[in-house]
């Protein structure tokens, strides 16, 4: 849990963005965002890479839960609401996993529990 804990912190760019790793273990995290100002597009709605990197850095957390390093190899979202305030929550949920490749899907809500976005990622898990 300690290198988990080291491997988060150490990820500058979702610390810059204000996210925190809420929870994670065995396959799974939850990750926590507030909405400021410079995350919003000038459209004036939450900006579509923020919202990603919220949903990637649950992914990273959880995908690296087990001990073994992962890296992404595919990532795919899905946008469904717009948002431009609040505070949003990715939840990330492991459905296959093999020795060599793990399948994650993430959930990001918003304060009223409405699906805002949704990541689908594979990671391949290194061994050496």
């Amino acid at each position: 849990m300690d290198d988990l804990k080291k491997l988060v912190e150490s990820d500058g760019f979702a610390r810059h963005l204000g996210v925190e790793i809420l929870d994670s273990g065995d396959g799974h995290a939850r990750a926590s965002m507030q909405v400021e100002a410079y995350h919003l597009n000038s459209a004036g709605s939450l900006h579509g890479g923020a919202t990603f990197s919220l949903a990637d850095a649950a992914f990273a957390a959880a995908s690296n839960s087990r001990g073994t390093l992962a890296v992404a190899i595919n990532v795919s979202i899905a946008y469904f609401k717009a948002v431009s305030t609040g505070t949003l929550v990715a939840e990330a949920h492991e459905v296959a996993r093999s020795r060599k490749l793990a399948t994650y899907l993430i959930d990001v809500t918003d304060e009223a529990g409405d699906l805002v976005a949704q990541l689908q990622g594979t990671v391949y898990r290194k061994t050496s």
